[in-house]
């Protein structure tokens, strides 16, 4: 008896024993796995050597920035964060329109609406902050914003660097004086020089924090415009893996590599479009009353359409059934339509629960539009439905159901984490944040979604081995099919992939 005490309490001891003193979570946005070559990006793929790949890895639905920016930092689903979309339509925010939900204008009015509660849940910069750790915040991308929000008057409350933006907002003048303007979209330096340069040389310059979140914009930008594995793309990978080379030197420099944890994540992949799609303008002409933006406040029965490119998000106002029972008939029957999920579970739909998307301000039904596996001209498989977006054929988008959108990069590396390791177990974006925060030895206030990814860690628990389950949930009609793949592990839900077609 006493030795069975003794090695419960070694073995206890043993799991709190955290390495890293800092972790640097580096969001390298729509990096696709198969990216991942020696010759695309080789710091990154050496970081891959030397720590832990996943090769399972999954975004959360919908695969859209702003919602996985938000789920890598707070390791809830968008149903608990309360962002599902890019755009959402909010009428206490804009009641003519679908919001963008990044805005600085947006986030100010959402927190002042719901009592400083637009993002529900404390993300990882402020759940470090409250646990007496340092973070700090550098995106080249206005998804930045959410990551760290809460307006400030001090830099020793925490620094976030967004967009070339700056919080407090005293700082952005002096980060302008010191790196110049923040560069134009395809300028040189690049948006992530900038951004990079202002945190190891700025926000790093008395010591590197606790944790830092650095978000990098490329390759997206350069794969919605000229598509995945076009010259501009590639090139875009090498300026963002350059980066990270920066970030990595920069912790040698101050002798703290060898005592920090580095996670590289991207929040989704990316496709090719095929055919653009106007879901209001199809709707209009089946005799609803749908529109992308109202002159006058909408009616009830009107229909506010917020299009994510990959997945459009329809709002009947009033929520009257027979209306929305009528625009899932007609979405069963349009040429682009994936897969169907609705707020009151109409039949022949999936719920909005499902996916974790029953938000408070969640829309009626959520489309997620068709795809394929077919390659474009650089040769890259994935073909996407885009709706409502100045991107067109040939060029890129995501945010549907679509495989290459929802499979995306995870690698990490540090004292914390094993090495040269491939984990072919399930993994997501939900799961980086209860990572991170386990690593530092820091305990979340509420209760997450994600798991702590074990299998990956040096000090971890003896879990029994169990096999990750996948179920595909089908719908099939006679003039409608659609389905979901779905793989579950240790009691966190990913999804794989769902399309749907007429019969």
């Amino acid at each position: 008896m006493i030795r069975t005490v003794l090695v419960f309490f070694v073995t206890l001891l043993t799991l709190q024993v955290h390495a890293a003193k800092h972790v640097v979570l580096i969001v390298w946005d729509g990096m696709r796995p198969d990216f991942v070559t020696a010759s695309n990006c080789p710091t990154l793929f050496q970081l891959s050597q030397q720590g832990v790949t996943f090769t399972k890895h999954h975004a959360a639905y919908p695969s859209a920035t702003e919602v996985n920016g938000t789920v890598l930092s707070t390791g809830v689903n968008p149903a608990r964060s309360h962002i599902v979309g890019n755009h959402e339509y909010r009428p206490y925010i804009d009641e003519l329109a679908d919001v963008h939900t990044e805005a600085l204008a947006s986030v100010r009015k959402g927190d002042e609406h719901d009592h400083g509660d637009y993002i529900a849940v404390p993300t990882l910069a402020e759940t470090v902050r409250a646990s007496g750790g340092t973070a700090v915040v550098a995106g080249s991308k206005p998804v930045a914003l959410l990551l760290d929000r809460k307006a400030r008057v001090a830099a020793k409350e925490g620094v976030n660097v967004f967009f070339g933006g700056a919080l407090p907002e005293s700082l952005g003048g002096d980060l302008t004086n010191h790196f110049g303007n923040f560069p134009d979209e395809e300028g040189s330096p690049s948006r992530i020089d900038w951004t990079v340069d202002a945190m190891v040389n700025d926000l790093w310059k008395t010591e590197v924090p606790t944790f830092s979140f650095v978000w990098m914009n490329q390759p997206d930008l350069a794969q919605h415009k000229y598509s995945p594995g076009s010259p501009q793309a590639l090139a875009s990978i090498r300026n963002a893996d350059d980066n990270v080379a920066k970030i990595l030197s920069a912790l040698d420099k101050k002798g703290v590599r060898d005592s920090t944890d580095v996670v590289v994540v991207s929040d989704h992949g990316c496709s090719t479009i095929t055919a653009n799609a106007d879901l209001p303008g199809d709707l209009t002409r089946a005799g609803f009353h749908a529109a992308r933006k109202y002159s006058a406040k909408p009616k009830d029965g009107d229909i506010v359409v917020a299009s994510n490119s990959g997945s459009t998000m329809v709002y009947v106002i009033g929520h009257d059934k027979k209306i929305v029972t009528d625009v899932v008939r007609f979405l069963q029957s349009w040429k682009f339509t994936g897969v169907i999920f609705t707020r009151d579970n109409i039949p022949a739909t999936f719920p909005l629960k499902l996916a974790h998307l029953d938000s408070p301000e969640a829309p009626d039904v959520v489309i997620s539009l068709r795809w394929s596996n077919d390659t474009n001209r650089f040769g890259v498989p994935g073909a996407v439905v885009a709706d409502g977006t100045s991107y067109k054929p040939a060029q890129g988008a995501h945010v549907t159901l679509c495989p290459f959108d929802m499979h995306n990069t995870l690698i990490a590396a540090g004292p914390d984490f094993r090495a040269g390791l491939k984990s072919d177990l399930p993994s997501g974006n939900l799961d980086v944040a209860p990572t991170v925060l386990h690593v530092l030895g820091v305990k979340p206030k509420q209760k997450l979604d994600g798991r702590v990814l074990y299998e990956a860690l040096k000090n971890a628990p003896s879990e029994t081995p169990t096999a990750p389950q996948t179920r595909k949930r089908q719908i099939l009609m006679k003039h409608w099919q659609q389905y979901l793949k779905i793989t579950e592990y240790n009691g966190v839900q990913y999804f794989d992939e769902g399309n749907g077609k007429q019969k």
